[in-house]
């Protein structure tokens, strides 16, 4: 299989891709489709409209890259500590302000 194209998606996007291809019947999964489906199963807290939404509210801020949108709406962090570590991986520095709209945006 070749890969032609390729997009950062978020969590909710993968389990709802992985059950859509589940109920088409398109073939078994394999061992890493299956644990990325229970994964996803797992840990996804909101649908993916609602993860989209937070994205676009995220992105408004014009530091903040999709890649990292991404992260930031799977992760859901509870602190704004936690939300900085994120943001460091892709050198983001943000004021308390802005971090703190993150927060109510996810929250």
């Amino acid at each position: 299989m070749e890969v032609t194209s390729s997009k950062p998606v978020t969590l909710s996007q993968v389990k709802d891709i992985l059950e859509k291809r589940e109920k088409d019947e398109i073939g078994e999964f394999g061992y890493e489709q299956q644990q990325t489906a229970e994964h996803a199963k797992k840990f996804v807290k909101h649908s993916s409209k609602e993860d989209e939404a937070m994205i676009k509210e995220i992105m408004k801020n014009k530091k903040i890259n999709l890649e990292t949108a991404i992260k930031i709406v799977d992760t859901l962090p509870k602190t704004t500590e936690t939300l900085k570590t994120i943001l460091l991986r892709d050198k983001i520095e943000l004021t308390e302000e802005e971090l703190n709209e993150i927060q109510k945006i996810i929250g």
